[in-house]
């Protein structure tokens, strides 16, 4: 057994308790219990002092879920932008596609993937979706992806987005790619788990939906896909057929439990109740929906009404605490009232709502029978800690430079503010050079 004793300790977005800390089994959390009791258990010698963590003047919490990520998308940070982009649509076609996706490989998935797994970590992200968009990469570039993530110890999906807009053999080749992964790591039992993924209604026949949905059930993995992350969708599908994506996607059996739908800028109240009602999991991103124009996501709406909504980086700023300080502003700013999104709120989609979208429910909450996946945010703040406070300081003011601990599964990938599994130095240089390659390729 090994204990951590925290100043102030979060469970869950609705219980906090002082001076509080965590009594540890096999990876778990086997008790909740006061400061006092763990220092009698080392006393009475069930503990030693060297299995006690002492963080009594930090704060322990559950550690972020960044459900939705493209860890590929670092390379774009500040690369020279070619192609005639006007819009959503050129911005595809003229830009991403050719210069990014279709011209990555292995070798850049892994650099990249091993560069945001450290900043991941450093933010206090324990567990994170990915998808891959390249259509071009070597056959196993995905599993070993995968293994490269098992190593820095965190929890993962890897998938690789599948469609049809280089060609149908090529869709279903990548989707083949997915289905091959998702057995691989099924089969390990890792920290790693494979999913089946797409792209959007209008890269994708009914068909090829289908398919996919068809290879995520007989696997019981997640389906996921990019739902309205701008007006174009919605307009070409309401044009083209006279649907809504998300009443598209009911028609072919691919919403549910198991289907994670990121984005959903542009819903309607109609398609708010189609993914309420069949259970289909949300992934917010704040923050890259207002880089590339897509509009504001009805979040508020949606928790309304009952669904559980994520938050995800895009692989754009993955900076945990700047992703959630957005979900809590701008829905006031763009509402125009203060009685949206709270901080436990956006805490709790941080933590448990993303948990849950990747599979995980005994993840995000620092509870008995729960994996032992916390963080250890320094008291750092300028102002005092209360309990009334709490959460405000944390979600609002909170920084990943506050951030001194992480771990998953009780295994620490953050000790002390020193990455333990990863050599950070070596990293950044990879990821400098492996940057500065691709982008003599933009013109």
């Amino acid at each position: 057994m090994r204990a951590i004793k925290a100043g102030w300790l979060i469970s869950t977005y609705n219980e906090i308790q002082e001076n509080f800390g965590l009594l540890l089994e096999n990876g778990r959390v086997r008790e909740v219990l006061p400061n006092q009791r763990i220092d009698r258990l080392v006393e009475e010698g069930v503990l030693t002092a060297a299995e006690v963590l002492d963080r009594h003047e930090s704060i322990v919490f559950p550690g972020f879920v960044n459900a939705h990520m493209h860890q590929y998308g670092v390379l774009s940070h500040g690369i020279p932008q070619a192609g005639d982009v006007r819009d959503f649509d050129t911005f595809l076609t003229n830009y991403w596609w050719p210069l990014i996706e279709n011209r990555l490989r292995k070798e850049q998935v892994l650099i990249t993937a091993e560069y945001t797994a450290a900043e991941m970590i450093r933010s206090g992200i324990t567990a994170f979706c990915d998808i891959l968009e390249a259509p071009f990469t070597e056959d196993d570039t995905l599993i070993e992806q995968g293994k490269l993530l098992e190593r820095t110890g965190l929890r993962a999906v890897v998938s690789l987005e599948s469609s049809e807009r280089v060609s149908e053999e090529n869709g279903r080749h990548c989707l083949r790619l997915n289905a091959e992964a998702a057995d691989y790591f099924a089969a390990s039992g890792g920290t790693v788990q494979g999913a089946i993924c797409t792209h959007t209604t209008f890269s994708c026949s009914d068909g090829f939906i289908r398919m996919a949905e068809s290879l995520a059930r007989e696997r019981n993995a997640i389906l996921q896909f990019h739902l309205s992350e701008s007006r174009y969708e919605p307009d070409r599908l309401r044009r083209e057929r006279g649907l809504t994506p998300t009443a598209l996607y009911d028609q072919l059996g691919a919403l549910g439990e198991n289907t994670i739908a990121s984005q959903c800028v542009k819903v309607t109240e109609e398609e708010l109740e189609l993914l309420r009602r069949t259970g289909t999991r949300v992934v917010h991103m704040p923050v890259s929906n207002c880089e590339v124009g897509g509009g504001i996501a009805p979040v508020p709406a949606m928790l309304k009404a009952g669904i559980e909504v994520a938050l995800g980086t895009d692989g754009y700023i993955n900076d945990f605490f700047t992703v959630m300080k957005e979900a809590f502003l701008i829905h006031k700013a763009n509402e125009e009232t203060t009685e949206v999104m709270s901080a436990p709120e956006v805490f709790r989609m941080a933590t448990e709502f993303g948990a849950k979208a990747m599979g995980l429910p005994d993840c995000g909450r620092l509870q008995p029978g729960c994996q032992a996946d916390f963080a250890v945010c320094a008291d750092a703040f300028p102002t005092p800690l209360t309990a009334g406070n709490l959460m405000d300081q944390l979600v609002v003011h909170g920084k990943s430079g506050y951030v001194t601990d992480v771990a998953v599964g009780g295994k620490m990938l953050l000790s002390d503010g020193a990455l333990a599994l990863l050599d950070e130095g070596g990293i950044h240089a990879r990821m400098r050079e492996c940057a500065r390659s691709f982008w003599q390729g933009v013109r």
